[in-house]
C-alpha cells in the first residue's frame, strides 16, 4: 500500500530516526542503549545500523519482539499498531512521528491527545 496516497503523507524517515534517539540520547545523558526490531529489518538496519548504540532483535517471532519491545523503559515507534502496542505496553516515554495527515488515522497526534496519552511525545518528522 502506498501511504503517501492513502494518507497523502510519508513515512517517517532518517530525521525522524535522528530526532527520536537524540530526544532520549540528551535526555539520558548518562548514556542509552536502543533495541530495535520490525517486520523489516533489512530496511531497519540500512536506516540504524550507523549508530553504535542501536541493538538489532533476532526477530524470531513478533511475539519474541513485542515481548522484547514491551519491556523497555521506553520507547520509539513510527505509525503502526505494533508499535503503539509495544510502547503502551512499555509506559514510560514514548515518542512518536508527529506528521500532518489529510485523514483520520487512530495512531496520530489527535487520538494521542483525546485519549489523554500524555506520556506520548511528539517528534516532528520532517
Amino acid at each position: 500500500m502506498n501511504q503517501n496516497r492513502v494518507f497523502r503523507a510519508s513515512l517517517p524517515g532518517d530525521k525522524y530516526f535522528t530526532r527520536a534517539l537524540n530526544h532520549y540520547r540528551q535526555k539520558f545523558s548518562n548514556g542509552v542503549a536502543f533495541v530495535a526490531a520490525s517486520d523489516d529489518m533489512a530496511f531497519v538496519r540500512q536506516r540504524l545500523g550507523h549508530h553504535p548504540d542501536v541493538y538489532f532483535s533476532k526477530g524470531a517471532s513478533p511475539f519474541e519482539d513485542m515481548a522484547l519491545l514491551s519491556s523497555c523503559n521506553h520507547s520509539i515507534v513510527t505509525l503502526g499498531s505494533f508499535g503503539f502496542w509495544t510502547g503502551y505496553l512499555a509506559g514510560g516515554e514514548v515518542v512518536y512521528p508527529d506528521v500532518h495527515l489529510y485523514r483520520n488515522y487512530r495512531f496520530s497526534r489527535a487520538m494521542f491527545q483525546s485519549s489523554n496519552l500524555t506520556n506520548f511525545i511528539p517528534v516532528s518528522a520532517d
